[in-house]
């Protein structure tokens, strides 16, 4: 291979396999050879041999080195636009077989690699079935086995990426766009501001250096930076003499030496905020006034009840739905501790449910326009040009929001959506559709399912 070819090798590679030794992460060199077994369905694992450990064993199907306490970590360095292809394998008779392909019967699976990676994307803790031949089987994405319901027979499955296959996302909807002249949603470099959640829950913003003299590898505009170039990745930083990754999917820090975990937000920055117009509109503030939203629990006999000091049975609520819709506001993702006549309660505003301390019990929560601000933005709507509200489908199609979709019940509808967007264009919004929960982000243009924590791009077309 000629020096020409090494390079251009080098600038496509989109993965580093790490380790972490309890106190840094550390790149593992001639990583290549790793990934090359990895993508093999019959590699179990590799033995490698480390200046600093001797030899070790990594195991790839339990992501752990054997025997010893590092933790090993395989980074993928993706633009927005970028996916990698996974395969997947199931064995039989002391081989792996590709599904979709001839195993010892002669007969293919109803489904191929890519059916399965469809589902497994949608919810990786579930499951899926398919037939081969007359008989059926399913396929549990958790302990990643094989079964055959009649016989009980199982087998083991594997997934992995097919070596160096970085595919472009396909967008149906690009020229149509581009036609259209949208602009991107990308917002500009220092329109969000990037916060960690220190010690006493103070929220403290990223600094070259903060207020204390302490050093930060990066700052708010960084990490805005990296965000908008992949919202589901990952960065690594220092601050002090300590190394942090920031994970954006799970909005969190971890602290690589004490392991200590924090809570990261992005809201939008004040010069973003005072420059947002709808439609000759200004926007005073982007957050919504208090008494804009209802919070309610799903009581006995599944009647929704507002939260409030004194409900209808004398209970005392430490809580009213304003004290949780001021918490929302300041962290849509967090949670918040209360208590209810004898019993103490944690409200979990991402899974949108309560749960009781003691009893265990949980019952599902819900955020809704009042009534009076429901009708003030019909008259909204109604000064306002017509808008499509779209979600990027498994196969790249845009399909829009509507009551039901794909045959299953969405608890909101484009012009839901709209509704929503028209009072706070920077805020975020809970629905559902079948039995997942998501979460709607109009500053980033995602919706998130909060159980798979699965990320989709989203679309606001004006007619």
């Amino acid at each position: 291979m000629t020096m020409a070819q090494q390079n251009s090798t080098a600038q496509v590679k989109h993965y580093q396999w790490m380790l972490h030794d309890g106190s840094q992460w550390l790149n593992l060199n001639h990583d290549s050879v790793i990934e090359t077994h990895f993508c093999q369905p019959g590699a179990q694992g590799i033995a490698l041999f480390t200046p600093d450990y001797g030899r070790i064993f990594l195991d790839f199907d339990k992501m752990e080195i054997q025997g010893g306490q590092m933790t090993p970590y395989r980074q993928t360095s993706l633009s927005q636009d970028e996916t990698e292809e996974y395969l997947w394998y199931f064995f039989e008779n002391r081989h792996w077989h590709e599904y979709g392909s001839q195993g010892s019967s002669k007969t293919k699976a109803s489904v191929t690699s890519h059916d399965i990676e469809q589902q497994y994307q949608i919810n990786p803790q579930g499951s899926c079935t398919f037939t081969v031949g007359n008989m059926a089987y399913s396929l549990n994405f958790s302990a990643m086995t094989q079964s055959n319901p009649r016989t009980g027979m199982q087998r083991r499955v594997r997934r992995r990426p097919r070596y160096n296959s970085v595919i472009q996302k396909t967008n149906s909807l690009a020229s149509f766009i581009q036609d259209r002249s949208l602009s991107s949603t990308m917002p500009p470099a220092g329109g969000f501001t990037w916060q960690f959640r220190g010690d006493e829950g103070v929220w403290r913003e990223y600094k070259a250096v903060n207020a204390n003299g302490v050093a930060c590898s990066v700052s708010s505009d960084d990490i805005e930076q990296s965000y908008q170039q992949n919202p589901h990745g990952q960065l690594q930083f220092t601050a002090g003499r300590f190394s942090y990754m920031l994970d954006f999917s799970g909005m969190s820090q971890f602290n690589s030496t004490s392991r200590t975990k924090r809570d990261v937000r992005r809201i939008p920055s004040e010069n973003q905020q005072k420059s947002s117009s709808l439609q000759g509109m200004t926007l005073s503030s982007a957050t919504p006034p208090a008494g804009s939203y209802v919070w309610q629990f799903r009581g006995e006999e599944g009647v929704w009840t507002e939260y409030k000091t004194n409900n209808a049975c004398g209970v005392v609520c430490s809580i009213t739905s304003d004290d949780i819709e001021q918490s929302y506001q300041q962290n849509p993702q967090g949670q918040l501790q209360f208590t209810a006549g004898q019993f103490s309660y944690m409200l979990d505003c991402s899974g949108m449910f309560q749960v009781n301390n003691t009893l265990g019990t949980k019952r599902k929560v819900r955020r809704i326009l009042c009534k009076n601000q429901q009708k003030s933005m019909v008259n909204i709507l109604q000064n306002t040009s017509n808008c499509t509200w779209l979600f990027q489908n498994i196969n790249g199609t845009w399909e829009e929001y509507r009551q039901t979709v794909n045959g299953g019940i969405c608890s909101v509808s484009s012009e839901d959506i709209e509704m929503n967007y028209q009072q706070n264009p920077l805020g975020t919004m809970n629905f559902t559709a079948g039995k997942f929960s998501y979460i709607l982000d109009f500053s980033a243009m995602t919706q998130k399912n909060l159980r798979t924590t699965k990320t989709r791009q989203v679309r606001r077309l004006q007619h």
